[in-house]
């Protein structure tokens, strides 16, 4: 009786130490609708949309721009963005995204593709993306995003 009861008490401690079961899976499903979302808001060169998939106190490290942390830093970037003109295209693709086994943190990586106004012709700059994904009060939320182009400078697009 000893010995079973020990197993019992020993199951018990365990799963009650495990805590609850994430389907990551569902997760990843979530955060890959949600990177979604701020890429069409993005796309569309909306801020106020894109700005609704950023945490409060979210920081951004764009190309050739300082750090910026918060909504203000982050609209300020899209205004410099969206703001001038110049962005005629943009599109992100996810390479990579990976949820954490608590269902917190998940990370994504992958590739941006941006077509520039230029005064002799559209640019193309095609760089890379990191981005942090935090869960807040239930919904995905970028905690930090980092890009950097894969040139020295734009390109100029070929028209065929």
């Amino acid at each position: 009786m000893r010995p079973a009861l020990f197993s019992l008490l020993t199951i018990a401690v365990l799963g009650a130490c495990s805590g609850p079961r994430v389907d990551v899976v569902a997760e990843t499903a979530a955060v890959q609708a949600r990177s979604q979302g701020i890429a069409a808001a993005e796309a569309a060169q909306d801020t106020e949309a894109a700005l609704a998939y950023w945490a409060e106190d979210a920081i951004a490290q764009g190309a050739g721009s300082p750090q910026g942390q918060g909504h203000e830093a982050i609209r300020a970037l899209y205004s410099r963005l969206f703001g001038a003109g110049q962005l005629k295209e943009f599109e992100g693709i996810t390479s990579h995204l990976e949820v954490s086994q608590a269902g917190d943190l998940a990370y994504e990586y992958g590739v941006n593709r941006f077509v520039l106004a230029g005064t002799d012709g559209d640019l193309l700059d095609i760089g890379k993306y990191l981005a942090i994904w935090k869960k807040i009060d239930g919904e995905w939320y970028v905690a930090a995003l980092s890009f950097t182009s894969d040139a020295p400078a734009p390109v100029s697009v070929q028209s065929n």
